[in-house]
C-alpha cells in the first residue's frame, strides 16, 4: 500500500475527506500539515473529538531539535495566510520537504491531507514515488459562496442584509483568498484583464488556477495513480465515492466508514442564489465550465450519472 496524498481547495471538504481515511484504522493520518496545527477536535468539520494535529505538532517539535537552522515549529507552517504568494508557485524550501517527507515514511500506509499543496504536487511525487494523489475538487460556485460568506454567521447576514454578494469587491480574504486573486491578477498577464471584477468572481479565478494546477501535475507526476474526487458526490453518496477512491489502489473502505459516513456527512449544499445571471457571466468569464464537467466526469460516480 503506498502513500497518499489528499489535496483540494479550502471549503471543498478535504477534512470530510480526512474523517473517512481516519476511520479506516489502517492508515497514520496527518492533518493538515502546512497549517498553524492549533489545537481543535475534529478540524474543520469538527465531527470527532480528536485533536488531528497532535502529532503535527509532535513532529514539528522533533524536527526543530534536530535541525541547526530551524528554530521555530511555525517555520513549517507554509502558505496562506503566512506564505499566502509562496502557495501559488512551484517548490517547498529544503526543511518543509524533510518535514513532509518525515510523514511519508512514518508507517506503511500513510494519509496526508492538504489545502495548501496545489502547486507542489511534483514535489510531492518525488518525496514518495509510487505514491496516490486523491484531487478533491467542488463546484467554483459553491466554492465562492462558502468563501464570501464565511465561517461565521455575522458575515453572511450582512452581505445578505446589503444584497452585496455579486457586488462586493473586497472583504473576502478569511482564507487569504483575496490576497491570493489579486497577486494573480497582478503577476499573470492572462488575468490582468481581471483587476476590477467582484470578489465571487476572484474567488472563482483562485479555483481554475488551484484546480487546473493540481489536475495537470497530478496527471504529468502521478500517472495512472491520480482519482479525482467530486465534492458532491462524496456528500451525497461517500460510501460509493470512497469505494471508487479506494479502488484506484485495489483496496476496499471498511464498513464502519460507511456507518460513520451515514450518521455524519451532510447532503452537498447549493451555491448562494443558484438562478442569477451573474454565475453564468462568471462561468463564461472563466471559461470555467469546461473543467467543471470534466471534474464531475472524472469523479468515481461520474460515469454513472
Amino acid at each position: 500500500m503506498p502513500v497518499v496524498f489528499g489535496q483540494g481547495m479550502r471549503r471543498s471538504g478535504t477534512t470530510i475527506l480526512f474523517d473517512l481515511f481516519w476511520g479506516d484504522g489502517r492508515f497514520t493520518c496527518w492533518y493538515e500539515p502546512l497549517n498553524r496545527a492549533q489545537a481543535k477536535a475534529g478540524g474543520g468539520s469538527r465531527a470527532r473529538d480528536v485533536d488531528y494535529s497532535a502529532a503535527v505538532r509532535e513532529l514539528r517539535d522533533r524536527l526543530v531539535a534536530r535541525m541547526d537552522d530551524i528554530d521555530d515549529a511555525q517555520a513549517f507552517n507554509w502558505g496562506a495566510p503566512d506564505h499566502a504568494a509562496e502557495e501559488l508557485v512551484s517548490g517547498w524550501p529544503p526543511h518543509v520537504r524533510e518535514y513532509v517527507r518525515e510523514m511519508a515514511a512514518s508507517a506503511h500506509d500513510v494519509f496526508v491531507k492538504f489545502t495548501r499543496a496545489s502547486h507542489k504536487v511534483a514535489d510531492l511525487a518525488a518525496i514518495a514515488p509510487g505514491a496516490y494523489l486523491v484531487h478533491l475538487v467542488r463546484d467554483p460556485r459553491a466554492v465562492a459562496t462558502s468563501h464570501i460568506f464565511r465561517s461565521h454567521p455575522k458575515f453572511k447576514e450582512r452581505i445578505l442584509a446589503e444584497d452585496s454578494f455579486f457586488t462586493m469587491t473586497t472583504d473576502f480574504n478569511q482564507w487569504k483568498t483575496e490576497v491570493m486573486a489579486e497577486h494573480l491578477v497582478a503577476a499573470r498577464p492572462e488575468y490582468a484583464h481581471l483587476a476590477g471584477e467582484p470578489a465571487y468572481v476572484k474567488c472563482m479565478l483562485v479555483w481554475k488556477e488551484l484546480y487546473t494546477r493540481t489536475r495537470d501535475d497530478g496527471a504529468r507526476h502521478f500517472p495512472g495513480r491520480s482519482v479525482v474526487a467530486w465534492h458532491d458526490d462524496l456528500c451525497a453518496a461517500p460510501w460509493n465515492t470512497l469505494c471508487g477512491i479506494y479502488d484506484a489502489w485495489r483496496w476496499k473502505p471498511r464498513l464502519r466508514q460507511r456507518w460513520w459516513a451515514k450518521r455524519n456527512v451532510r447532503p452537498p449544499r447549493p451555491w448562494h442564489d443558484p438562478q442569477n445571471p451573474a454565475w453564468e457571466r462568471a462561468m463564461e468569464l472563466l471559461d470555467l465550465q469546461p473543467l467543471v464537467d470534466e471534474a464531475r466526469a472524472a469523479s468515481p460516480l461520474g460515469a454513472h450519472r
